[in-house]
């Protein structure tokens, strides 16, 4: 009985690694898509107003 308590137990334990994971890379993924479209915005800013100067 209790090697299958252990068992469980570690297989909960691989299960919320696991959803740490997926959870951490998504928030990662998210942060770099608006860091990408900020920076994408500011680049198209200055290319703008350096057309304006010409």
């Amino acid at each position: 009985m209790k090697k299958y308590l252990v068992i469980a137990l570690l297989v909960i334990i691989a299960i919320a690694i696991a959803y740490l994971t997926f959870v951490i890379a998504y928030i990662k993924i998210v942060v770099g898509a608006i860091l990408l479209g900020v920076s994408a915005i500011s680049l198209l800013a200055v290319w703008i107003m350096w057309k304006i100067e010409d």
